[in-house]
């Protein structure tokens, strides 16, 4: 490309007479021109460049990762059992090989320091009964006991403490401060990138690997693929580097939970999927157990199964025109099991072939 036809392309003269659009145009040269590459030259300037694992296949080094979850499945315990494993320099993590070389801050917008105690020290006295040593630090920022902190602040703990993972929990409270510190009104695709910028920044200047904990959306929990559950426009989804979703398996006879890789640049989805249990042991101590590996994820999700034991039997009174009350007393359930079980009902006698009426 010649000189006249670059100036042409992207706007630029020489011609100007003003020193300042002068200078300003060449800068904008300048910039342009180093951001656009060859493939050859990218090649080249990242050959050393190999990808790593932080958790092997579930979260990718130096990354913008995202743990989904619904409510209830485990996410902070999650994201806790996580932080002490590197603590403690567990070699694996549900049967997946863990590498974190240096300390852990634990962003915490969910929960008082009091409440996050609770959670989390059944979860390191787990490691402590197996006499595991302690390597690494876990630092924990709590923004409710500290509400003047911004996500920014957090950039002088990483610098200070030598951080190498990042957990936030969660997006949602994350991000509806940030949008008030920005005095944005709403989280749209236009502006989700403000969130990221942050953890670019620190990635980019200090070599974090960071791992956000987000919540689905709402009545989704039963969709067959975890694909795009995930709270916040969908930009959210396009500007994060990976994502692994938490869910219950509700096609297991037990109440166990899939850990599904979801947004998957580097693999082949679907193909580490595991099935694991939330344990509690005779003295309180809490982990998780990895139960089976590369199940499928459509196996353990149902449209159609009941999602109480009594369903059957409330559907059958409710045929026989019971009210909710007999109900209620005959069986000793409560209404919202009863509402969920008729809803269950009418959903069973829907028309396979009725579509239902687009709201747009």
């Amino acid at each position: 490309m010649t000189p006249t036809e670059y100036e042409k392309l992207f706007g630029l003269s020489k011609g100007q007479t003003s020193p300042r659009l002068y200078f300003e145009s060449a800068a904008k040269e300048k910039a342009v021109r180093a951001a656009t590459l060859t493939m050859g030259d990218m090649f080249a300037k990242y050959k050393d460049f190999k990808l790593e694992f932080l958790w092997e296949n579930y979260i990718v080094k130096e990354a913008n990762n995202f743990l989904t979850a619904e409510g209830g499945t485990g996410k902070t315990r999650m994201g806790i059992a996580l932080a002490v494993a590197a603590k403690y320099k567990q070699e694996r993590f549900l049967g997946n090989q863990l590498n974190v070389d240096g300390n852990v801050l634990y962003l915490n917008y969910e929960i008082t320091e009091p409440l996050f105690k609770v959670i989390a020290e059944p979860i390191e006295r787990h490691l402590q009964s197996v006499n595991a040593k302690p390597w690494h630090e876990v630092y924990v920022m709590n923004y409710l006991n500290n509400p003047t902190l911004t996500i920014e602040d957090a950039a002088y703990a990483i610098k200070a403490c030598n951080i190498k993972l990042v957990i936030i929990d969660s997006f949602k409270a994350c991000i509806s401060r940030l949008m008030r510190e920005r005095k944005q009104r709403e989280l749209n695709n236009l502006n989700s990138d403000i969130y990221y910028d942050v953890l670019n920044s620190w990635r980019d200047k200090y070599k974090v690997t960071t791992l956000t904990i987000n919540h689905p959306n709402k009545g989704l929990k039963n969709q067959r693929t975890s694909g795009d559950l995930g709270f916040g426009p969908s930009s959210i989804r396009d500007f994060m580097d990976y994502q692994v979703f938490l869910r219950y398996a509700y096609d297991s006879e037990r109440p166990e939970r899939l850990l599904v890789v979801d947004k998957a640049r580097f693999i082949e989805k679907g193909k580490c999927n595991k099935l694991i249990k939330m344990c509690t042991d005779s003295s309180g101590n809490f982990y998780f157990e990895l139960l089976e590996d590369g199940i499928r994820e459509t196996d353990f999700i149902s449209e159609d199964k009941p999602m109480h034991d009594k369903t059957d039997k409330i559907i059958e009174l409710l045929d026989e025109g019971k009210t909710y009350k007999e109900i209620r007393t005959t069986l000793n359930v409560s209404e919202r099991e009863i509402a969920n079980a008729n809803k269950f009902k009418k959903e069973k006698e829907k028309p396979k072939d009725e579509e239902e009426e687009c709201p747009f």
